[in-house]
């Protein structure tokens, strides 16, 4: 199979239109967004509270490595063909344009930006208002905080608004959704290092004593009364730490392919790639590894499971009108007397979630245009705006279709449940790419032993980890329990979803060919090609 020669007319344009202007810190920066280390280990450390003993540490470092080889294979895969919608090119190409259009539509419908700015809202939005309402002490601020999530339509209306932004941007040209997302990324990396830096000066007895302080002050707990409310040993749990392992692993570093949805995009390739896939990998792990550690030595396992499980305010509900559902929550208790401090960590804790709706509708918008690029869609999906030099219509249309799921989501309940979402990703993404990515190694010349060993190691590490989840949901499946958990949420809709899109894609696949070969258009012989760049 080759890259560099076409038959004239086989594709729906002879050149993407799409301009390399992506940089290695470029890159870097995008991938690095995706992976936001301190937006993703919160959540599964929530999770800690059915893993009694598990270690914190341990299990990120699992979580690390487990993930590692689909590090090194979208590497790999991504020298060898540097296109946009990588994964989608390669599953097309390698295992054929059925699954290709399954890997496709999972990225355009299901899993969209409405869950992302929904958890920005509810983990990031609310407690920015509580904490600045406590700070300045207007309840007003507090009130507004707990109304855009409480009231429906205020929650609607406030995501929207974000969906809409996210939209705007993305209908620049890569240039300036660059300068947008490296900036937002740079950040980040500030407000993390600032929380790494707080929690370190103070230790364990200034974060105690501070939330004590605070906490009394609006007659909730003290900090020894939640942690020694919590009952359950921290005898080392192997097991447990191998499921908590998972579960980062599933929530942070398995998201580490964003150049490779914007492959024909970038600049100077093989530098490129390995910047944004592997040095921003390592850079995000060392960062999750000192962040995890400030939790577990500085904030404290108990005190940390126990107000994430049970909250820290009393039965009559005084206490810190900061909802401890979020890392957020916790960093921000020794800052509260350094405005300068904690408005630092606010600020950029508004990058957290919406980073993943940045990669997402990157990743959604140009999984159309290849689409459109494979005469599956219609040609009207691959107009590049001359002034914006963007594909505005594919942008428009996933953009129209996220506000349609933010929609359903809110008012209808159509939508995954956050974890069965993780797995089946995990399943539709990575998995199906890394068995790509075993099929392309027989082509591979130079790379070929590298892509076979990495992503035949990435599949089974990929697959392994979704059976143990799924197994140990399954036995855990009790109220009190994990698994009860791990399938929370609208389990119908979820499958039901996940399932209307593997038909659909079969569906949309013969028609397209049906609706193309009475055009004179043989469509399998598109996927015996590279699309061209």
């Amino acid at each position: 199979m080759s890259g560099e020669k076409q038959e004239p007319g086989v594709f729906a344009r002879q050149s993407s239109g799409l301009i390399r202007t992506l940089s290695s810190k470029e890159t870097f920066l995008l991938n690095f967004m995706y992976l936001s280390p301190a937006a993703s280990i919160a959540y599964p450390l929530t999770f800690a509270v059915f893993f009694p003993g598990s270690n914190w540490m341990l299990a990120t470092l699992v979580g690390a490595l487990l993930a590692l080889p689909t590090a090194f294979m979208y590497y790999y895969i991504g020298m060898l063909t540097p296109r946009s919608a990588g994964d989608y090119v390669y599953v097309s190409r390698y295992l054929g344009p059925r699954l290709g259009m399954i890997q496709a539509l999972v990225n355009i419908f299901g899993y969209g930006i409405g869950l992302d700015v929904q958890t920005e809202q509810s983990l990031v939005i609310v407690p920015f208002f509580q904490t600045l309402g406590m700070v300045f002490h207007d309840p007003g601020l507090i009130t507004l905080g707990n109304t855009l999530v409480s009231n429906t339509f205020y929650y609607f209306v406030s995501t929207t608004v974000m969906i809409l932004i996210i939209g705007a941007v993305l209908m620049l040209s890569m240039k300036w959704i660059a300068k947008v997302i490296s900036s937002l990324t740079i950040l980040q990396i500030i407000g993390t290092f600032v929380i790494i830096a707080v929690l370190f000066s103070v230790g364990r007895a200034g974060f105690a004593g501070d939330f004590s302080s605070i906490s009394t002050s609006f007659g909730g707990p003290s900090y020894s009364a939640i942690t020694s409310s919590y009952k359950l040993s921290l005898s080392f749990n192997g097991l447990g730490t191998l499921l908590l392992g998972i579960m980062i692993m599933g929530n942070l570093f398995i998201y580490n392919n964003a150049p490779i949805w914007v492959g024909g995009e970038v600049k100077k390739g093989s530098r490129a790639i390995k910047s944004g896939i592997l040095y921003s990998y390592i850079f995000a792990a060392a960062l999750s590894l000192v962040l995890v550690f400030s939790i577990v030595d500085f904030i404290g396992q108990r005190f940390f499971i126990q107000a994430s499980d049970v909250g820290w305010t009393t039965s009559s509900g005084a206490g810190i009108p900061v909802a401890p559902y979020s890392l957020l929550a916790f960093v921000i208790i020794p800052t509260l007397s350094n405005l300068p401090l904690l408005m630092i960590i606010l600020i950029s804790s508004l990058t957290w979630f919406v980073s993943y709706a940045f990669i997402g509708g990157l990743n959604g918008t140009r999984a159309m245009f290849a689409v459109a690029m494979d005469r599956l869609l219609p040609e009207k999906f691959l107009d590049i705006s001359p002034t914006l030099k963007s594909p505005y219509f594919s942008v428009l249309v996933f953009f129209a279709i996220a506000l349609l799921f933010n929609y359903l989501e809110i008012y209808q309940g159509f939508s995954l449940s956050l974890m069965f979402g993780v797995i089946s990703y995990m399943l539709f993404q990575y998995f199906i790419a890394s068995l790509a990515a075993f099929r392309a190694s027989k082509s591979a010349g130079k790379l070929s032993s590298k892509l076979l060993i990495s992503s035949g190691l990435s599949a089974i590490s990929v697959i392994s980890a979704i059976g143990i989840l799924l197994g140990y949901g399954a036995l855990t499946y009790n109220p009190s329990g994990f698994g009860f958990d791990l399938f929370s949420g609208n389990v119908v809709p979820s499958i039901l979803l996940l399932v209307g899109i593997v038909v659909a894609s079969l569906i949309w696949f013969e028609v397209a060919r049906y609706i193309r070969k009475k055009n004179g258009v043989d469509v399998s012989t598109i996927f015996k090609e590279i699309p061209p760049e």
